[in-house]
């Protein structure tokens, strides 16, 4: 039997780098994953929703791909509807969309791109877990886990990327809190310094591009969060780099 079966998950951000790699470690577990993302990166990087639930599908696994920009309110609560459509449930929610303004200043950072940034990483937590939170409430049961950074204790996101995951770091810390009488984890996972996409064209990143992972080495502890509950595990920061010491993976 696989760790996830029987589980149902949904992936935001699952277009490429660490979201793909997340959905597709999550089906090969057995999950039925929803791949979530918007149509295009407005960067250009490749990767789209539809080649992940492919590269799913052609492993065995059962994949739901649904456009979806989680700073949108109207398109969150259709995104919620269809999986419950589909599926009837939510067991694990991974928020791992987002993005990152590159190498300026404040003065530099014009009002729009500030308000855009904090509106996926920071508004766009907020929506998926408002509207999945009554699913996991009903069946007292369920999972966020959302994807966190090292810039929020390294000063190397600049002034709006590393305030705008320790604002995520602290909502999920909250939210543990909150919902813990239902049953309910929520954990943030710091993957560490990764090679993907979008790294990829991160000046500074590659500095130490040798020392970097591949986003499928976050896959066994993605699965093992997916696996808590509130009366396990929550509350808590995991590190990708740590995992395996302290959980024997």
């Amino acid at each position: 039997m696989r760790k996830l079966d029987g589980l149902e998950a949904i992936v935001t951000g699952a277009s490429r780098g660490l979201g793909r790699a997340i959905a597709r470690e999550y089906a090969r577990e057995g999950a039925k994953v929803v791949v979530c993302a918007r149509p295009q990166s407005p960067t250009g990087l490749a990767g789209t929703i539809d080649e992940t639930a492919r590269g799913i599908e052609a492993e065995g696994g059962e994949a739901l791909p649904v456009t979806c920009d989680v700073s949108d309110e109207s398109q969150v609560k259709d995104m919620v509807e269809r999986v419950m459509e589909r599926y009837g449930r939510i067991d694990v929610l991974v928020n791992n969309a987002g993005i990152m303004v590159l190498g300026e200043s404040i003065l530099e950072i014009d009002t729009a791109r500030w308000d855009q940034n904090m509106a996926v990483n920071v508004r766009g937590p907020y929506l998926t877990c408002k509207y999945v939170l009554p699913v996991m409430m009903k069946q007292q049961r369920g999972n966020f886990i959302s994807i966190g950074s090292r810039t929020t204790t390294e000063n190397r996101g600049g002034v709006l990327y590393s305030p705008t995951k320790a604002a995520l770091h602290m909502f999920s810390m909250c939210l543990a809190e909150e919902v813990q009488e239902h049953n309910i984890a929520v954990n943030v996972l710091n993957p560490g310094p990764l090679r993907s996409e979008g790294s990829s064209i991160i000046p500074w990143a590659q500095q130490d591009w040798h020392l970097r992972v591949e986003p499928e080495a976050v896959g066994p502890c993605a699965v093992y969060l997916a696996l808590q509950d509130a009366r396990s595990f929550t509350g808590q920061t995991v590190l990708r780099s740590e995992f395996g010491q302290t959980w024997g993976f």
